[in-house]
């Protein structure tokens, strides 16, 4: 990594010195001077190396600090210099960068001529242009050396690349850091000197000291590490990532009513569901209601026409695809035991002119069932049907009668439960 940083002014001079001219000696201009005077601006690109292969780049951080060490916003002018020579050898991502920013160098395609393989030096100067003509101001430059196809780079046997995995081992759509802060340069961290760029295993890849990757399969990825030092040399190191399985969400859901009765609307509910694991969550829920309907959502409404007992089954997927399954037995409508009738008479003595109260909501229906009608018999040729289990009534003459109550369900089943009731005067 080669690191450049300019303070002082040398004004129009400096880009003639660069382009190879000669200068005679210039007088320090006075305060009132270029805008770029006292002002620090730093080059630091991350390769200072490159191969003449037309894809190989560099990235160039550029920032500015005023006189009391605060950061500038300067727009500048960027142009590249071969060989002391201005010219569009290779490309940069901008020629009018703002700071702070990275610009990009990338190196120009190989030469066609065998004969014309030879090093060369690339300078990437940059002229501040806050003061409105940049014909005075002072240019900052950094240097890359291109080397041409089949240069053998610098060998440097005390480079060694090492990196940690967290988690060891995990699991498909989990965050997985790498750190690359373990490798060194004779015996000592590398850090920011040295460049850094991971190929995953998984076809995909990276850059930098430290990084983070979900691996989206399971299996066994072979990472690889590759450390440059500030000469372009190189070195790798390959460790295996064993990617395991996602835990599945769990699946539950609640049936109400249940059991259900033919032809009204019977309701599912997920929401007890869980995503298992560290910001996942549950993306989907498939219902199968086991009579070949289906449907969707984590609550959802279903009605059986027929009698009989129906597999309903909640599949439910995670957002690393991780499904669960579970089912449930619904009976619904009258494929057991019929209901009963039952009640309770208030007061168990009553008198003439005493109001009567019967509550019969302690009635069954069949199973599957629901009752949806009560038939009230009260013995003195009073009959009332009502939706309501709870009626009164009132006799005007002492004696023995019967009372009963017949009940209707959803499924067509009727019962009848009697008591005899003595009215004293």
């Amino acid at each position: 990594m080669r690191t450049t940083t300019f303070v002082s002014l040398f004004g129009a001079a400096a880009l003639a010195a660069i382009a190879g001219c000669t200068v005679k000696d210039i007088d320090q201009p006075a305060l009132a001077g270029p805008s770029t005077f006292a002002q620090s601006i730093t080059m630091v690109a991350d390769r200072d190396t490159l191969t003449q292969n037309g894809v190989d780049f560099t990235d160039i951080r550029i920032t500015a600090l005023g006189p009391a060490g605060q950061a500038l916003t300067i727009p500048l002018s960027a142009q590249i210099y071969i060989d002391g020579v201005p010219g569009d050898f290779g490309t940069l991502s901008t020629k009018n960068p703002i700071t702070p920013t990275t610009i990009r160098y990338t190196a120009p395609p190989a030469p066609v001529l065998a004969g014309a393989s030879v090093a060369s030096t690339v300078t990437i100067v940059v002229t501040p242009r806050n003061a409105g003509d940049f014909r005075g101001e002072a240019p900052r430059q950094i240097d890359i050396r291109l080397l041409p196809m089949g240069i053998i780079l610098p060998l440097n046997p005390s480079l060694i690349a090492a990196f940690t995995v967290a988690p060891s081992s995990p699991q498909a759509f989990q965050t997985t850091a790498f750190d690359a802060s373990p490798s060194t340069n004779n015996g000592v961290a590398c850090g920011q000197a040295c460049t850094y760029s991971w190929d995953f295993g998984d076809g995909t890849s990276g850059t930098g000291i430290s990084v983070v990757h979900q691996f989206r399969t399971v299996g066994t990825k072979a990472v690889t590490l590759t450390v440059t030092d500030g000469r372009g040399a190189q070195t790798s190191r390959t460790q295996t990532v064993t990617v395991q399985a996602p835990t599945p969400p769990t699946a539950t859901f609640t049936i109400s009513p249940t059991p259900a009765p033919t032809n009204v609307d019977v309701f599912f509910n997920a929401s007890a569901s869980r995503a298992v694991g560290a910001g996942r969550t549950i993306v989907s829920y498939a219902w199968s209601f086991g009579n070949g309907s289906t449907g969707s959502g984590v609550t959802t409404t279903h009605r059986y026409s027929g009698v009989g007992s129906y597999q309903v089954t909640l599949t439910v997927t995670d957002d690393a695809q991780a499904v669960t399954q579970t089912t449930q037995t619904l009976v619904v409508g009258g494929a057991g035991a019929n209901g009963q009738a039952a009640f309770t008479i208030t007061p168990a003595a009553p008198r003439v002119g005493q109001q009567v109260t019967v509550n019969a909501s302690a009635s069954t229906p069949s199973t599957g069932g629901a009752i949806v009608s009560y038939k009230f018999s009260w013995g003195d040729g009073t009959v009332e049907t009502s939706g309501n289990p709870v009626q009164s009534h009132t006799y005007g003459a002492a004696g023995v009668t019967t009372v009963s109550v017949e009940t209707t369900d959803s499924n067509g089943k009727t019962s009848t439960a009697t008591q005899t009731l003595t009215i004293a005067l």
